[in-house]
């Protein structure tokens, strides 16, 4: 063999393993709220320029079990890599106005989901602006230097009503949106995004406890495929161990949420489950027994610190819902938890403050331990009205602390 043939064979041999690294992946970019179309094609050009990406236009179908029905288990030409979505809720806007300034602060947010790993990341940006508002023989003054920047740059340099100035700084949020998710980016972990493995997004299904999702995806994957099949028994089996799991998380979410009474009715259901586990009903049922209240407080403490760790993501979610409704009297419209923070959606939010703030601030406090009990680590947890609505109320916890830090945000 000669040395130009070596060569070549390297070289081909590389340029064969570099096409495999870098493969290229579809993301699909959607948004929510009132963005302008040229902001949102510049938001999709963004993603776009990541190496290897090619940016795909979508309506936002919902939350991570949509995304999965529509972009994996649903038809092959909609399937797609990885998600983001860039929300800018209307009702995010704060608006002071006066004679002379318009003030205006809002918050977005950009989600990622990876569909194959199904790993989310939430990270929300808070803004504010001010537009100055001249009216009368000021406005007139000032006319010949609002048309040399307006011919100089395309903006204004003073309004002479509300609306331009709403105008105005609307065109400077979207500019800081553009810029905030330019950042973003940069070290986002979309950077890293892999072809769809379908297995592998209906293997985290399982481990979720998200049994129906699964074999959605399996099917779609193929049921000759052995492995699929092997999968797809155990993600039945899954579903079984999943209703008694749940069972469990409400008992202790009826525990966390001072509610010793429903937590025992829950706690027999569960107990009549041929896949309950004896050894973790009977600790909880001894926990239960406690009659003093400051020493079942400490009691309950310690079963949920222990249990909740193993909670699969469904067992985890019907805690939080038990412990919230417990507390506030309310069931939650949604749940939503990811790495290390949960979303407490509840469309009557807004009325339930006015008159159960310390309720409320009660729940959000301990969905943020729970949470921090669940990964290990710092955690955050906040009420909003909707899944694109304005947070109401935040709340983090800390392996460290002794409380939550709960308030406005």
């Amino acid at each position: 063999m000669t040395r130009k043939t070596i060569i070549f064979l390297i070289a081909t041999l590389l340029w064969i393993g570099g096409g495999i690294a870098r493969a290229q992946v579809k993301i699909g970019v959607g948004v929510i709220g009132p963005i302008s179309p040229q902001t949102e094609a510049d938001v999709e050009k963004l993603v776009g320029d990541l190496p290897n990406v090619k940016a795909v236009p979508i309506q936002p179908p919902g939350d991570l079990d949509a995304c999965v029905k529509r972009f994996v288990a649903g038809e092959p030409d909609d399937r797609l890599d990885a998600v983001m979505v860039v929300s800018l809720p209307t009702d995010s806007f704060h608006v002071q106005q006066d004679d002379k300034e318009a003030r205006f602060t809002g918050t977005y947010e950009i989600w990622t989901l990876n569909l194959s790993t199904l790993a989310e990341d939430r990270h929300a940006f808070t803004f504010s602006d001010n537009e100055t508002v001249v009216s009368g023989p000021a406005a007139i003054l000032s006319i010949p230097a609002q048309l040399f920047v307006e011919r100089a740059t395309g903006k204004k340099l003073l309004s002479s009503s509300a609306w331009q100035a709403y105008e105005a700084v609307q065109t400077r949020v979207e500019a800081k949106l553009l810029a905030a998710t330019k950042l973003y980016l940069s070290t986002s972990s979309l950077r890293d995004t892999q072809p769809l493995n379908m297995l592998t997004c209906a293997q985290a299904l399982v481990d979720r406890g998200d049994a129906d999702t699964a074999l959605a995806v399996f099917k779609a994957a193929g049921v000759d495929n052995p492995q699929v099949r092997q999968l797809m028994a155990q993600a039945q089996n899954r579903m079984k161990r999943a209703k008694a799991e749940s069972l469990l998380g409400r008992a202790l979410g009826a525990m966390a949420g001072g509610d010793p009474k429903a937590a025992s009715t829950i706690l027999a259901q569960y107990q009549s489950a041929p896949e309950s586990e004896p050894a973790r009903a009977d600790a909880i049922r001894r926990a239960l027994a406690v009659e003093s209240d400051h020493r079942a407080d400490f009691a309950y403490r310690k079963v949920i610190a222990a249990d909740t760790p193993g909670l699969d993501h469904t067992a985890f979610v019907a805690m939080m819902r038990e412990m919230v409704a417990g507390i506030t009297g309310r069931a939650p419209d949604e749940i939503i938890v990811s790495g290390k923070d949960v979303t407490i959606e509840d469309k009557k939010a807004n009325e339930g403050l006015k008159t159960a703030l310390d309720a409320y601030a009660n729940a959000l406090g301990k969905a943020a331990w729970l949470m921090s009990i669940k990964c290990g680590c710092d955690a955050a947890a906040r009420l909003t009205t909707d899944s694109s609505g304005v947070v109401l109320m935040r709340a983090r916890f800390a392996p460290s602390f002794t409380r939550a830090e709960v308030g406005l945000p």
